[in-house]
């Protein structure tokens, strides 16, 4: 099993450098809601929801496979990346086309079909990248992936806001996402030839091997993903460009919050590959833990979501946006059950359990979409966001029974019923806060997230002290 303090490592500086990260995309945010306003918005978001769905599409399952089968048998390491490269360019040539086509065949608008053209540039090169990314996670090192990100984002930021102050045109605007995309690609390649260095190459053995066992999962990671992204491209289609505007503000913050448990669930793959089929009593405890772990870090940006969520909308956009803030109330309610299901699927993806994922990803899409058929015709953005709520109740019922068939692991009552008292007085302190104390929101956000600390330790489910032991390595 790999060190505590290498998993806490690697998604605790991740997580750092992405906080800072969050930040620049924040100021994004805000750069392009005044410049473009909801309805330009709402076409940048249908640009960026569409091609990041190919991406998708074009990874087919190679990365979950490819740091599954290398954390068995780190020995051909070498000829399993080297290959995945090799299927990655291909893949990510024919998602590139296939994206461009048919968004050509539809009745979008000629600038989101030029923007799309325009995009695919950083669906190419991502998609490119991410062969990096799993030589890093291999060896818990994806800080280093993290921070290109984070360089990437900076230089967008600056060139976004160039454009802006030239009054750029709206295809100006997307050529930053290809940029980025561009600027990925390179970073990852530097930093990951630290570490080894690879190159495409095939082996038809070894690439019609991954590819066979890796296709199940990537329709899997469509459906799920066509399940994330399925209420914006239903909401832009029933009621327009400026209900995603709106929408896609509060939306935003869901998806740039999820990261800690996407980071987290990662650091373990390791873990869960290794211990799957050898070690199921003690990776009981490890799937125990992080649960925890994953509860308590979605708690707190709940709370804040929820207190402060008008605040939030108009510091991240402006007035036009605000009536987007009950559906951030709602998605801020999904967040603990999306870190539970992003840790859960991970032990099903260790033991290959593809039939299953199938089914659950297929049954939680048909599902979403119905309920959304109905919901968003009625009431627009909101139908969405309470669909999205209750897709994500009805998917960890689904997703903890068959994991607990796999591993027989327990949380607790009690530390999920403490959990719950957690949030709930953290929630009541925070509205009281609000109520009784005038000053910036930022302050106040700062204030409630040292009473939630506070409140953990006076119910004995946050504790320092294991942490910094953790941080220095002696757990």
């Amino acid at each position: 099993m790999l060190p505590k303090r290498a998993i806490f490592v690697n998604t605790a500086s991740q997580v750092i450098v992405r906080f800072i990260t969050l930040a620049f995309t924040l100021i994004s945010i805000k750069l392009l809601a005044n410049y473009l306003g909801p309805s330009g918005v709402g076409n940048y978001n249908t640009i960026t929801t569409y091609i990041n769905f190919f991406i998708v599409i074009a990874d087919i399952g190679l990365f979950a496979v490819a740091v599954r089968e290398i954390s068995k048998t780190p020995e051909n390491e070498k000829k399993i990346l080297s290959n995945v490269f090799f299927l990655r360019l291909v893949t990510a040539l024919i998602a590139s086309f296939i994206a461009v086509v048919i968004v050509y065949f539809t009745n979008y608008g000629q600038d989101i079909k030029i923007g799309t053209l325009i995009a695919t540039a950083f669906l190419f090169f991502n998609l490119a990248a991410s062969a990096y990314d799993m030589a890093l996670q291999c060896r818990l090192k994806m800080q280093y992936s993290a921070f290109a990100e984070f360089l990437s984002k900076l230089i967008t930021i600056l060139a976004l806001y160039i454009i802006i102050r030239m009054q750029g045109s709206f295809l100006w605007i997307i050529s930053t996402v290809a940029l980025s995309g561009v600027l990925i690609f390179v970073l990852k390649w530097i930093f990951s030839s630290r570490f080894i260095k690879i190159s495409p190459s095939y082996d038809k053995k070894i690439s019609f091997w991954i590819l066979n066992i890796a296709w199940p999962l990537g329709v899997v990671f469509i459906a799920n993903n066509l399940f994330f992204k399925l209420d914006t491209l239903m909401l832009y289609v029933i009621k327009g460009a400026t209900a995603v505007g709106i929408y896609s503000v509060a939306y935003k913050i869901l998806e740039v919050t999820v990261f800690i448990a996407g980071y987290f669930s990662s650091s373990l793959k390791p873990t869960f590959s290794q211990e799957i089929h050898n070690n199921k009593v003690a990776l009981a405890k490890v799937i125990e833990k992080s649960s925890l772990v994953m509860l308590l870090s979605a708690i707190p940006i709940s709370v804040v979501c929820i207190t402060f969520s008008r605040e939030i909308i108009i510091f991240l956009s402006n007035s036009e946006f605000v009536s987007g803030a009950p559906a951030l109330i709602l998605l801020a309610l999904s967040l603990p059950l999306i870190y539970l299901v992003t840790l859960l699927s991970e032990v099903l993806i260790a033991n290959d359990s593809r039939k299953i994922l199938l089914n659950v990803a297929i049954f939680i899409l048909i599902f979403n979409f119905l309920v959304n058929l109905i919901a968003i015709p009625l009431y627009s953005f909101m139908g969405a966001a309470v669909t999205t709520l209750i897709s994500e109740i009805v998917l960890l019922v689904i997703i903890i029974y068959y994991t607990k068939k796999i591993v027989p692991f327990s949380v607790g009552t009690s530390p999920v019923f403490k959990s719950f008292i957690l949030f709930i007085l953290t929630l009541f302190s925070a509205f009281l806060l609000k109520g009784l104390i005038s000053i910036h929101f930022i302050i106040l956000i700062a204030i409630v997230l040292f009473i939630y600390v506070v409140w953990g330790q006076i119910l004995g489910i946050v504790n320092t002290k294991s942490l910094l032991k953790l941080i220095k390595g002696k757990e």
